[in-house]
């Protein structure tokens, strides 16, 4: 989760207690290395293979997830479409993918150490990682839990009952779970004992001979020998468990691979010998791979103790590590591009917020019975779009970032039309937030018909926990009158189109009025009604187009706006009954509303995000004022 770059010349990390002479070689973590000094031998820039490594690990754990909805295990949620391949199909990522990011997180924290006192490290360890930890535990996790033991039929009360037990005294002595944030957890952990260990004579004992002992063909076998012993000798006792305290071989396997990580990371020897050996690694890897498809299906894959099934698994899962990793610094270590740049960030927060996501997304198509193919699909769009969704949002709320593992913000004062942008944040916070209301109400609500039942039934009488739905859509209207601020600054500044801006800030206004009163007076008040006033958003997109028409450099979003008015004005006519009378029906209103609303409120995200960006690239008007 941290920076990756090479070490300077002379690596001084937090360990370093005292200055040494320039000439002192145990100053030197490379000292009796035979050859140059890898300090002076490699680049000092980023090492951009290991980010990309990171991204890609952590963009198969969510696929991976995905895959468990739909496998014979019991996970936290299962679809009704079960697939027993899909058993021996984890199996191409299992055995490698969770230590390699132990491996990348090992070199991150090494990184992290160079220039830094033991306090500093330990500073920046705690707030990029304790933060979202614990508020992932007490909001993150919660969600899935509780929609879990509804699914399961172990809770057959409300969410809001559900806290209460969860979080007291006795339900906190039980234990709170952590699900996906045992890696948290881990990684939080290794870095103290990591820091602990790994004086700075050690380290520079250590280097040299590590470096040694894996030159030529042993960078492969080595690691092999390794896990082949601790998966025949610690993995029969340990098993995985993923609790700190009792999850032995975990320890031996993933402090194992932090600590490689920490160490060879700035070795150029054994990064040549892994390049040098990449495809004969993959080899190994590509024929053990169905050997552990067999072992694990066949009856027979216990026999001997189970001695064949980890020789083959052990041997899977340091050719196909050691593989990734020489054609990863070969073809991308210096591979920088924009993308890596924003899922870089992005990366923590998607971490966060996708099984989060993923969970509730499940429990909210379950009832739809929809194919298998079509649902899975469904799934992945909802788990990645959502936690997106959700890294745009908080990564515009300064006093969010923390809790997302994301560093604080420049100062205000080095953003142009800073204060502006903030008020764009809530254009994008609140259909984020609005969605998630509606996914945690129809949770809370069980045999909700998604066909034939409005939204606004979810806060009324017959809802379970009308409070969810009410107090989101309440604070929905809120952000939504604050986007509509943030709009009409946004086309003053862009523009200067006066009146436009004027009109876009009274119909968000409006909306949010609506949105506001219809939650505080639940359906069937009469009072509900209120929420007409929304409907005049439909105008908005028209608003801004005409407002910001005269900037030829946003013809992709005025493109998008038009589409959306055309879009919403068909929705109109069909749910009207103004044409085609019988198309929407009671069977199906559902449905239509609901992709109403998506259209409805989904564009003034994208919308916000694209505003927020081009009001980046401006000057600032302080600049503008210095020129003349």
């Amino acid at each position: 989760m941290t920076l990756l770059s090479w070490p300077r010349p002379e690596w001084r990390g937090p360990f370093f207690l005292r200055k040494r002479k320039a000439g002192d070689a145990s100053a030197r973590p490379d000292a009796g290395s035979s050859g140059s000094s890898i300090s002076h031998d490699l680049p000092r820039g980023r090492r951009h293979d290991l980010d990309w490594l990171r991204v890609g690990a952590f963009g198969l754990l969510i696929l991976y997830h995905v895959a468990l909805v739909y496998s014979p295990f019991d996970w936290h949620i299962r679809s009704a479409h079960t697939f027993p391949w899909i058993r021996e199909a984890l199996l191409v990522t299992s055995p490698w993918r969770l230590t390699l990011l132990f491996l990348v997180s090992g070199a991150a924290l090494r990184f992290l150490c160079r220039g830094r006192t033991t306090t500093q490290i330990l500073t920046a360890r705690f707030t990029r990682l304790v933060p979202p930890l614990i508020f992932g535990v007490v909001v993150l996790v919660p969600i899935q839990s509780w929609i879990e033991a509804t699914d399961k039929g172990f809770w057959t009360k409300g969410y809001i009952s559900w806290l209460a037990s969860e979080f007291s005294p006795a339900g906190v002595a039980d234990g709170v779970p952590v699900n996906h944030l045992w890696f948290l957890v881990y990684i939080t952990v290794y870095s103290l004992a990591a820091v602990a260990l790994m004086r700075p004579r050690l380290v520079a004992a250590i280097e040299p001979a590590l470096e040694r002992a894996l030159r030529g063909w042993r960078v492969l076998a080595l690691p092999i020998v390794y896990l082949i012993a601790i998966r025949v000798f610690v993995f029969p006792h340990y098993s995985v468990t993923n609790k700190l305290e009792s999850d032995w071989y975990n320890h031996t396997l993933s402090f194992g691979a932090f600590l490689s990580g920490f160490l060879i990371v700035g070795r150029a020897a054994i990064w040549r010998d892994l390049e040098r050996l990449r495809f004969a690694s993959l080899a190994i890897g590509a024929c053990a791979l169905p050997l552990v498809m067999i072992q694990d299906i066949h009856p027979g894959g216990g026999a001997y103790h189970g001695l064949p099934r980890a020789l083959v698994f052990a041997i899977e899962q340091g050719s196909v590590i050691a593989a990734i990793l020489g054609f990863a610094s070969r073809h991308l270590r210096h591979a920088a591009s924009p993308v890596l740049n924003y899922l870089n960030e992005a990366i923590f927060p998607l971490y966060l917020a996708h099984q989060t996501v993923l969970v509730a997304a499940m429990w909210f198509l379950k009832p739809a019975a929809l194919p298998a193919t079509v649902e899975a699909l469904t799934l992945i769009a909802i788990t990645i779009g959502g936690s997106l969704a959700i890294y745009e949002v908080v990564r515009r709320i300064p006093p969010l970032r923390p809790l997302w593992g994301l560093k604080p913000s420049a100062a205000p004062s080095a953003q142009p039309y800073a204060r502006r942008r903030r008020l764009l944040a809530f254009g994008v916070a609140g259909p984020v937030l609005a969605l998630a209301t509606v996914g945690l109400a129809i949770a809370a609500y069980p045999g909700f018909n998604h066909a034939r039942q409005y939204l606004s039934e979810l806060g009324g009488a017959t809802a379970r926990d009308p409070a969810i739905f009410n107090t989101g859509v309440l604070l929905a209207g809120l952000m939504a009158a604050l986007a509509g601020a943030g709009f009409a600054l946004a086309i003053l500044a862009l523009t200067k189109a006066r009146f436009a801006a004027v009109l876009t800030a009274v119909v968000f206004a409006a909306a949010g009025a609506g949105l506001a009163t219809a939650s505080i007076y639940p359906w069937p008040d009469p009072r509900h009604m209120a929420i007409n006033l929304g409907l005049g958003i439909q105008v908005a997109p028209l608003l801004l187009l005409w407002g910001l028409w005269r900037r030829r450099d946003l013809s992709g979003l005025k493109l998008f706006l038009g589409g959306t008015f055309i879009a919403m004005a068909v929705l109109t006519v069909l749910t009207k009954h103004l044409l085609f009378p019988g198309t929407v029906n009671d069977a199906n209103v559902g449905w239509w509303e609901r992709a109403y609303a998506i259209v409805l409120v989904g564009w003034v995200a994208v919308a916000a995000v694209v505003l927020d960006r081009r009001l980046g690239a401006e000057p600032s008007p302080e600049v503008i004022h210095a020129k003349n």
